[in-house]
Order: structure tokens, then sequence, then C-alpha cells
């Protein structure tokens, strides 16, 4: 029976070992499906001088389709209004952090949201 009981126990162990660099992996790839879309709407961006609201529906699209609750995306820019030729543009995506790790080793808390930002000069033309 003891022997049993140490197996059980040795392949919890084995399994969270076994599982956390993929977890690991699949969190890295969440993060960088967040800053990619930042930089895909930053860059479409550019031309229109804004972050428009079809643009920020179409990166809400594709971040719901890799698993993000569409409620918890947050797109911001630093500016309403149309920005002229050579003006800075900044475009911040923050979505909710997944927690895919059984255990965390570290001791610290993780961070609970995924961020992006973008900056682009403006290359709007009237």
């Amino acid at each position: 029976m003891k022997e049993t009981v140490l197996r059980a126990l040795f392949m919890w162990l084995v399994l969270f070992i076994l599982l956390q660099p993929i977890f690991t992996y699949i969190d890295y790839l969440l993060d960088l499906q967040v800053k990619a879309n930042t930089s895909y709407i930053t860059q479409k961006a550019a031309t229109e001088g804004i972050v428009t609201s079809s643009m920020k529906n179409e990166v809400i699209a594709n971040l719901k389709a890799v698993g993000f609750p569409e409620a918890s995306i947050v797109i911001s820019s630093n500016t309403e209004i149309v920005q002229e030729r050579k003006q800075r543009l900044d475009v911040y995506i923050s979505a909710p952090r997944l927690n895919l790790f059984p255990y965390d080793f570290s001791g610290k808390s993780q961070p609970t949201r995924y961020y992006g930002h973008g900056s682009i000069m403006s290359e709007y033309l009237d």
C-alpha cells in the first residue's frame, strides 16, 4: 500500500514537471499574439491617423479567436482625433492573462494581464 501511495505522489510530480514547459510555451504564445496584434493595429492606424472602431473590432475578433474573452480586451490610443503626418501615435492593448500554471515554483505573483504597446508616426495625408 505504501508503494502505491508513493507512486501516485511521484506521478503527480512527474506530471507537473512535464506540463510546466508546455504551459510556459502556451503563455508565451498568448503574449506574442497580443504583441503581434498591437503591431498590426499600430501599422494600420498610421495610414488613417487614428485607431478606428473597425480596427478595434478586427483586433478583438483576432484575439477572441485565440481564446481571450471579448469583454476583457482593452484597446486604447493616445488620441481621439486624427493626427496629421509626422505626429506620434501610441496604441495600447491589454488582455487578461489566463492562469495556466498548476503550481508556481517562484513564489512571486504572476501578472494578471498581457500588455502590448506600439508607437508609430502618422502617415495620414489630408
